[in-house]
């Protein structure tokens, strides 16, 4: 197919994925070709710039290994994993059942004189009794 413009481009690349293996995962590698053609249009990212981001993941591909997944933890940290989680567990990302009551943290966050720090945030990582996250834990749901 002759790409005459951008939104050609975007045919051609379905037109192409139709060859690939399963129904489902070519309906969610389609929707991906439709919809990030959007998202390049709205940051508008020079080609410096696109291959700053291309780097980031292909650096984050080689830092995986078997029991430490790079690319994972970065859609966890997009909110990708967790949204997914959500959409599919309801209320909780918890997929496994932990042994032992729920941990529930209240609290603030303040300097050394005692005062409040506005805008602070805390991540909280808690692996389970092994010692493990679920993507090294044979034992936990992936």
């Amino acid at each position: 197919m002759v790409i005459h413009d951008e939104h050609h481009l975007t045919a051609a690349v379905l037109a192409e994925s139709e060859r690939d293996g399963a129904r489902r995962v070519r309906e969610i590698i389609q929707a991906l070709v439709r919809h990030l053609p959007d998202f390049a249009r709205e940051v508008r990212p020079a080609e410096e710039e696109c291959d700053t981001a291309l780097g980031i993941m292909t650096r984050l591909g080689r830092l995986t290994t078997p029991s430490h997944n790079e690319v994972r933890l970065m859609a966890g940290s997009l909110g990708l994993s967790t949204l997914v989680a959500l959409m599919n567990n309801g209320e909780s990302i918890v997929r496994s059942q932990p042994e032992g009551p729920p941990l529930f943290f209240t609290g603030r966050i303040v300097n050394t004189d005692g005062n409040a720090v506005t805008g602070a945030e805390v991540d909280a990582w808690h692996a389970s009794l092994a010692g493990l996250y679920e993507n090294q834990d044979p034992e936990q749901a992936e």
